[in-house]
């Protein structure tokens, strides 16, 4: 079975009870992990009676080659194009062989199958790949298991086409949707079975009948007889296996709540998959990303988010607490692999390739890529580049400080002024910080000055031979926006305007609130 789960738990988790909750004596405890689970035998197989065939179960997981595959959900169709029920020869006997991991008992194995192999190996080493783009997360994700589906197919230039309708995809594209993230694989995998089917494997009789009813042509009036067949048995099927099982995490991390938090993609990556560490020597820095805090913002929403994937087993979802020793279901879920092993890699080849009738064939091939273009699409951006010495930007463009932002005042005018016996030789003060500006002086009681300034307190001074009077002063506290205010005093009046802007992914009246924002809306 293949089991999923979409949830916020930190992946450090299972790697950190890998090595300490497994066994009291937690440096032994990896050793240990890698004795149990990494075995090699020549296997011992034999030629068996009808009787002894007859008597004897199939080996573990042997259903599972020659069954379809869809590559644009990525999931198997738990249905057989390829005969694996049927182990006699013609002349009554068939191929057994003892099963190491089973106490060596006989098991026989398909008449189809002409290779079975048994090296059994669970690396404790965790695999990890950081991306800044859906489009090489899938295409990683795609590739993990086999490279080959596109093999005598059509691919289409600047689109994406395998893995778009798993629910990988629909995980990591809905969050691009919602926001910037940069994304990682991190995987661990245990192989116990190795399957390889003949050159020409007989077909099932379901299959054999789907295709006696099958049009010859592909066209717009066939298409639905056509897709109902892809529907059942995929866009290809499998003819190489290695069966066991796996543990696969996509980790999102939100790229500019990172860049808020003195983080960048690598170090969450590897902070979230730290692996065989534990969690006690775990830097403080990293802990708060662990429980998925924002310490920059508060933002409530989190760091990061994960979807799990287990194949294999007894059905264990992948959850570990980092907290706690909780490992028992993992371990029990390891033991349940020899039984219930699920396809861990795989070899490819198109289910055209099985169709004996040439016009068929070609028939089912127009179907199949025609299926594939129906679901590609467009290829997403990668993460920008910002080079130069922009203030408060990182290198990937995302903000580097919250409660930050541009500020742009414009003295506009004053009027009714009186600082002079007769016109004021009026002039506006303006100060932000440790910044100060001034306008120029006009001779009026009514200036008109409209001098723009990229900076908030300002005062209104009438210049003097002697010394400059003040005639106004006022403070204005600032929020986000474009505004007009009026400062009145004993002496006049002055119209300013303001314009203040958060800088990217900030908002809040002090620009100290994450905005979630994607890289680009309209490519999805």
């Amino acid at each position: 079975m293949h089991y999923v789960k979409n949830s916020l738990i930190p992946f450090l988790s299972i790697f950190y009870l890998l090595t300490t909750a497994m066994l009291p004596d937690s440096t032994s405890a990896l050793l240990l992990l890698s004795v149990l689970l990494v075995h090699s035998s020549v296997l011992s197989c034999r030629i068996g009676t009808q009787t002894e065939c007859d008597a004897a179960p199939f080996v573990p997981g042997h259903n599972l080659v020659g069954e379809g595959f869809d590559v644009v959900t990525q999931q198997r169709k738990e249905v057989n194009v390829i005969d694996v029920k049927t182990y006699l020869s013609p002349s009554k006997t068939c191929k057994l062989c003892t099963n190491p991991l089973k106490k060596h008992v006989l098991q026989k194995l398909p008449s189809s199958v002409v290779d079975w192999s048994y090296v059994s190996q669970c690396s404790p080493d965790i695999h990890s790949r950081l991306h800044t783009s859906v489009s090489s997360l899938v295409e990683s994700y795609t590739t993990q298991d086999t490279n080959d589906w596109s093999v005598q197919m059509f691919v289409f230039a600047g689109l994406d086409a395998g893995g778009t309708g798993s629910n990988a995809y629909k995980f990591v594209s809905q969050r691009s949707k919602e926001d910037r993230y940069t994304f990682s694989i991190h995987s661990v995998a245990c192989s116990h079975y190795g399957f390889i089917l003949s050159n020409t494997p007989p077909l099932t009789l379901k299959f054999k009948k789907q295709l006696d009813i099958l049009p010859t042509h592909y066209n717009n009036s066939t298409k639905n007889e056509f897709r109902k067949l892809i529907n059942t048995y995929g866009t290809h099927f499998f003819r190489m296996v290695n069966l066991g099982g796996r543990l696969r995490r996509l980790i999102s991390s939100r790229s500019c709540l990172a860049s808020l938090n003195g983080l960048n993609a690598r170090k969450v990556t590897k902070t979230v998959g730290l692996g065989k560490m534990q969690l006690s020597r775990v830097k403080k820095s990293c802990i708060r990303v662990l429980k998925n805090l924002d310490s920059a913002t508060n933002f409530s929403s989190g760091l990061h988010q994960n979807f799990t994937e287990v194949s294999g087993g007894n059905g264990w979802l992948g959850e570990f607490s980092i907290f706690q020793n909780d490992s028992i279901d993992y371990m029990n879920w390891l033991k349940s692999l020899k039984e219930y092993p699920d396809v861990v890699s795989h070899s490819l080849r198109p289910l055209y390739e099985l169709v004996p009738n040439e016009l068929q064939k070609a028939a089912v091939k127009d179907a199949v890529e025609q299926y594939l273009k129906d679901n590609a699409v467009k290829k997403s951006p990668k993460e920008p580049h910002c080079e130069g010495k922009t203030p408060n930007v990182a290198s990937n463009c995302c903000p580097l400080h919250a409660s930050w932002g541009t500020l742009s005042v414009t003295i506009v005018r004053g009027w009714d002024l009186n600082g002079d016996t007769g016109q004021t030789d009026g002039y506006v003060k303006m100060y932000y910080g440790s910044t100060q500006h001034s306008t120029k002086i006009i001779e009026s009681n009514n200036p008109q000055w409209d001098a723009e300034f990229n900076l908030g307190k300002i005062e209104v001074w009438d210049k003097d031979w002697k010394s400059d009077d003040l005639l106004i002063r006022c403070e204005k506290y600032l929020i986000p926006g474009s505004h007009t205010f009026t400062c009145k005093g004993q002496y006049g009046n002055v119209e300013v305007k303001y314009m203040l802007t958060c800088d990217p992914y900030l908002t809040g009246e002090k620009c100290s609130h994450y905005k979630p924002s994607p890289l680009e809306t309209d490519d999805w």
